[in-house]
């Protein structure tokens, strides 16, 4: 799906870094999508030297039938090996300004969630998360804590041990403890060999979030207003048909009363059509007029499914339902590959299934959709079933490829 144009975001963005003494051109640290470039930026940077990194409030609980609501990110604004940091809203409004506090140290807590939404299957997949606590020093300007880092895995000492590999680096440029909520926890002398992610910049990371939201990762655009994009269109559309299915309406009913049988069927069911379709539109235009988040999903992934274009409440929250505007989630075993092709003059993130290619979304920026996909693949690997058995559609495409190959 494009994108819309970049403008209040990037005034906004602007504000919040200016106020902290940054710029949008400095590389900012993600390691809720990029745990391994963060690690190596920051083993990288001389002491005391300024860094950015980006941070998730913690979100409220989950409703019966959405997710939990989307909160804003925010920046944090620290000094290797100090841990006196400035924090500010992704997005500044004028007149406000960050927040002054200190970090005191970094906690690791775990929860144990369903592998899947199959009946046979027994698993449990173990979402790993490392909070930043912070001394409130301004009640109520910032959360006493902020998601730093998060990792899932079905086995529950690997999931912790690399969400401690991402916090370890952070622990130590703030100059705090890291510590387990509950048990011991093993933190890894030396990073896993990978291979080395790009950092962006901060005024392209701002656009696009990649956090845990209840069970799901969910992608997140922050320029989009989801729904209400389109609310003037719908509105426009919707009273353009409805006021032609009352002069189709007074065309059935003229035909009535002339006693014509044929012209009364035909306008009256031309009329309903219309009528239908004109109060679909209005309804989505209303829907789109109250819908009030901050942001617009563009994906999840979770219990080993995957949905691009999600339904959404009118706060944002991901529709828990396996399916979205596209059509039904997809299985991750339907799953081949997380792709940057060109489209004309724009890049797409776009995710190969057996169902076909789809766009999560396009740019004109290749370092921008490099990253995302790079931060998709790896969502997509944590969230699937352990040994999966590739579906019928795989099977029988890899029968045809071995009698096309014979």
């Amino acid at each position: 799906m494009p994108l819309c144009p970049r403008t209040e975001l990037d005034a906004d963005v602007s504000r919040a870094l200016s106020a902290l003494g940054a710029a949008t051109s400095e590389p900012a640290l993600d390691a809720l999508a990029a745990p391994d470039a963060v690690a190596a930026a920051l083993t990288r940077l001389p002491p005391s030297a300024p860094f950015l990194l980006r941070a998730a409030p913690p979100l409220d609980g989950a409703s019966s039938g959405h997710g939990p609501e989307p909160k804003a990110p925010v920046w944090i604004r620290g000094t290797l090996g100090g841990a006196d940091v400035r924090i500010a809203p992704c997005r500044l409004p004028e007149g406000q300004r960050p927040s002054t506090t200190r970090v005191v140290r970094l906690v690791v807590t775990s929860e144990k969630r369903p592998c899947c939404d199959a009946a046979s299957c027994t698993n449990q997949r173990t979402l790993a998360v490392a909070w930043a606590e912070l001394e409130q020093a301004e009640p109520g300007e910032v959360p006493r804590r902020l998601l730093v880092a998060a990792a899932a895995d079905l086995d529950e000492g690997r999931a912790r041990a690399r969400v401690a590999r991402a916090a370890a680096p952070l622990a130590r440029a703030f100059a705090a403890p890291l510590e387990a909520a509950e048990g011991l926890l093993a933190v890894p002398q030396e990073p896993e060999p990978s291979p080395e992610a790009p950092l962006l910049p901060a005024g392209k990371l701002a656009r696009f979030e990649l956090r845990p939201e209840g069970e799901r990762l969910v992608l997140r655009d922050h320029e989009s207003l989801g729904p209400r994009q389109t609310t003037r269109r719908n509105t426009v559309l919707g009273a353009i048909l409805l006021a032609l299915a009352l002069g189709l309406w007074i065309q059935a009913a003229r035909a009535l009363r002339a006693g014509d049988r044929n012209l009364t069927i035909g306008f009256g069911a031309a009329a309903l059509l219309v009528t239908l379709t004109g109060y679909a539109f209005v309804s989505v235009a209303r829907f789109g007029a109250r819908y009030h988040a901050p942001s617009a999903p563009l994906f999840w992934v979770g219990r080993d499914r995957f949905v691009i274009a999600p339904w959404v409440s009118r706060t944002g929250a991901v529709d828990l339902l396996p399916e979205g505007r596209l059509g039904a989630a997809i299985a991750l075993e339907e799953l081949r590959d997380v792709s940057t092709p060109r489209r004309d003059d724009h890049v797409a993130v776009e995710i190969n299934s057996d169902h076909g290619p789809m766009d999560v979304f396009l740019t004109d920026d290749e370092e921008l959709a490099s990253f995302w996909a790079a931060a998709l693949r790896r969502a997509l690997g944590d969230m699937a079933h352990p040994k999966a058995r590739a579906s019928a559609r795989k099977r029988a495409r890899e029968r045809a490829a071995s009698g096309e190959a014979a």
